[in-house]
């Protein structure tokens, strides 16, 4: 470790202590072994456990809560393609190439065209391997462009694939695979569908799992080799463990409850933090040390960092004002515990934000422009990528242009159409209360602090494209485009800091990793002996530019990697 990735030091933000060298494992007395170790126990996690349990090896599996992280508390949609069952029943056309190629310009090249190929290839065997252990899909598709579909649906474009630019290189198709739950209208905990299948499945092929386990300490020996962990653990089926069930997910709840910016989150907040002041009061008295023997690796698995805002705003300043996506065990734990033993990182200041503007429709219609009134992004994009563009080029700064017919046509899109309430009740707000409205472009300018002329001459623009005139300059389609000539103007705020309309963020940094097994590498490309990393703890396929679905299939496709790494050294060291 140098300079300011250590323990201790101004920029380090975590509990994780510096590793415990011994001189080898027979120095410390053990309280379990197995031959894998999983810290963290989301989508990642419990994929790992699952396919290495299937090929012989024990599993422990260590959890800060009481399991599903982020991937449980997601929409549940998982990004797969190349002709899956559920593509091939619902009639879509789809092919590894195609998918391949698509993806291929999202990711360009966060991983080797070998290994991204090798996910696209593997991708309808990931569906069926759910399927396997209990996760259900429906093949209903939502074929219009939306960041999330009405509960009746479940196949859709969750990406960019159907803009003109990505269209002219790989044919579209829906890829987005929500699972399916009947009676389930929400998209805020929906993952369920995908979690909990797996961990009762894990559960059944004997993986063991420690809940209220936080691990603090990798134990290595003078070698360099990872021997196992060091946890802090509330004793099962206690009273300090019923009580801090209790207040966790209470604590949680009003966490969650309210976007930072929106009315009573400071109530909210305020609430969370009482609650959760109790629960670090029972971890202090309650909990108990632990030593956990990996006999074969240790895989890490504990999701990225954005609830850690002190991290956030060390690594990635600029996105510290949007709203943390994920859930509170995303604290950079697993990636801080990698480089306690020399473990490099990676996009460390690279961050998803979600800027949705579809539904309803009628705003992706609109005008996008940043604080001088220039128009800097096709607003049918997938919302990340608009995110992208908005926080990495302009400054954190995006306002939707409108005119009254689309206000209108807005207006009676959520409150009429098919729309979910985590879409319906923002977007109302934000037309009611998050906007700036004047007769003309010219006074609507003056109000927003635009410059005059640039607005006049961004609306002009747009208009022309939108008329078939000229080409559009963000290869929009003239189908998805609106003349903007009827007022009154308005103006919706969404930038990062917008109070009505916040702007959902996700950490995609973390541990480099040996793209064919997912053993942490150190700062020379080597492999750090007995340590592994999955998921959001390291980087990935879609840790260059998000699309729905792409962090779970990541997830399922990085855990069952190091599972099968697993399950193969445990096959050569038994002969079987």
């Amino acid at each position: 470790m140098t300079g300011e990735e250590r323990p201790g030091s101004p920029g380090w933000h975590s509990a994780v202590e510096a590793p415990l060298t011994v001189a080898d494992a027979s120095e410390v007395r053990w309280d379990a072994e197995a031959d894998l170790v999983v810290v963290g126990y989301g989508g990642a996690g419990v994929a790992a456990a699952v396919e290495a349990a299937e090929r012989g090896a024990s599993v422990i599996a260590v959890d800060r809560y009481h399991g599903g992280g982020a991937t449980a508390m997601n929409g549940g949609v998982l990004y797969a393609g190349g002709g899956t069952s559920v593509q091939q029943e619902a009639g879509v056309e789809d092919t590894v190439e195609d998918m391949y190629r698509y993806l291929r310009r999202e990711t360009e090249g966060v991983v080797s065209d070998r290994t991204l190929h090798r996910f696209c290839a593997e991708s309808p065997g990931m569906v069926e391997w759910l399927k396997a252990h209990g996760v259900a899909f429906n093949s209903r598709v939502y074929w219009e462009k939306t960041s999330y579909p009405h509960s009746d649906y479940y196949l859709y474009h969750s990406d960019s694939c159907l803009a003109p630019e990505h269209a002219a290189v790989a044919k579209p198709a829906p890829r987005g695979h929500r699972v399916f739950m009947p009676a389930a209208n929400t998209a805020v905990g929906y993952g369920v569908g995908l979690y909990y299948p797996l961990q009762a499945a894990a559960a059944g092929l004997g993986v063991r799992l420690w809940t209220k386990a936080e691990c603090r300490q990798l134990v290595v020996d003078r070698h360099g080799h990872v021997l196992g962990v060091r946890v802090l653990h509330i004793p099962p089926r206690t009273m300090d463990a019923i009580e801090y069930e209790r207040l966790a997910a209470k604590g949680t709840k009003y966490m969650l409850m309210f976007p930072p910016s929106f009315p009573g989150a400071g109530f909210a907040n305020w609430r969370a933090s009482r609650l959760w002041e109790r629960a670090r009061a029972i971890e202090r008295t309650g909990r108990v040390e632990c030593f956990i023997h990996a006999r074969k690796g240790v895989c890490l698995s504990t999701g990225g960092f954005i609830f850690n805002r002190p991290m956030v705003a060390h690594h990635a300043p600029a996105y510290v004002q949007g709203m943390p996506l994920g859930s509170p065990g995303d604290d950079g734990s697993g990636i801080r515990l990698g480089q306690t033993v020399g473990g490099a990182v990676a996009r460390m200041n690279h961050v998803s934000a979600w800027r949705f503007i579809n539904p309803p429709l009628a705003w992706a219609h609109g005008v996008i422009v940043d604080g001088r009134g220039e128009r800097y992004v096709n607003e049918m994009l997938y919302g990340a990528a608009i995110g992208q563009k908005m926080c990495e080029e302009r400054g954190g700064r995006a306002y939707l242009i409108l005119d009254q017919q689309l206000y209108d046509q807005a207006w009676q899109q959520v409150t009429r159409g098919k729309v979910l309430p985590f879409q319906k009740y923002p977007a109302m707000l934000a037309m009611r209360f998050g906007r700036r409205k004047a007769r003309t472009l010219a006074a609507l300018a003056e109000r927003c602090g635009f410059d005059p002329a640039t607005l006049d001459r961004t609306v002009t623009r747009y208009n022309q494209a939108a008329r078939g005139i000229v080409p559009d300059a963000f290869n929009k389609g003239a189908d998805n485009m609106a003349v903007l000539e009827r007022g009154p103007f308005y103006a919706l705020d969404m930038s990062i800091d917008a109070k009505l309309a916040p702007l959902p963020t996700l950490t995609l940094g973390g541990l480099t990793v040996d793209e064919d097994t997912g053993a942490v590498l150190n700062s020379q490309g080597r492999a750090i002996p007995g340590l592994y990393a999955a998921g959001r703890a390291a980087v990935g396929i879609c840790s260059n530019l998000y699309v729905s679905g792409l962090s779970a299939a990541d997830c399922i496709f990085s855990g069952r990697r190091v599972g099968a790494v697993m399950g193969q050294v445990v096959a050569e060291q038994t002969g079987t």
